[in-house]
């Protein structure tokens, strides 16, 4: 006899191997990509020596960069370009970042802004310009 539908496609071993699957997958999201607000921000220029920003004062930052002057704003544990000499601005779109680990760059400015907390860790190895 031939059985019909989708129960024939699956054995319970299947089954099994599918639900471990998705707890497995789940659990490793939540697990490597959990994010924690950042405390503070450090600022390295090529024009300039690094800057250590706290993210729980609001104020805003004037950044001198081989272009020129870029302008980050900090507001409620956030961090933002708001203006740079560089041509395509793609530092300005990149918007609000406030996840420790987090980095941002206006690269033709060679200007870098790294986000810390004391629980996070860098994605990364290390940053070159």
């Amino acid at each position: 006899m031939i059985r019909s539908g989708i129960t024939s496609l699956f054995t319970t071993a299947d089954k099994i191997l599918f639900i471990f699957s998705f707890v497995a997958i789940i659990s490793s999201y939540s697990y490597f990509w959990q994010s924690t607000p950042a405390n503070y921000a450090i600022v390295k220029s090529s024009q300039q020596d690094p800057l250590l920003i706290n993210l729980d004062e609001a104020k805003v930052h004037q950044i001198k960069g081989s272009l020129g002057i870029s302008t980050l704003e900090v507001k409620d544990g956030k961090i933002r370009f708001t203006t740079s000499p560089c041509r395509n601005k793609i530092c300005i779109q990149s918007g609000w970042h406030n996840h420790g680990g987090d980095v941002t760059a206006c690269l033709p400015n060679l200007i870098s802004v790294q986000l810390s907390s004391k629980q996070s860790k860098a994605n990364y190895d290390a940053i070159i310009f």
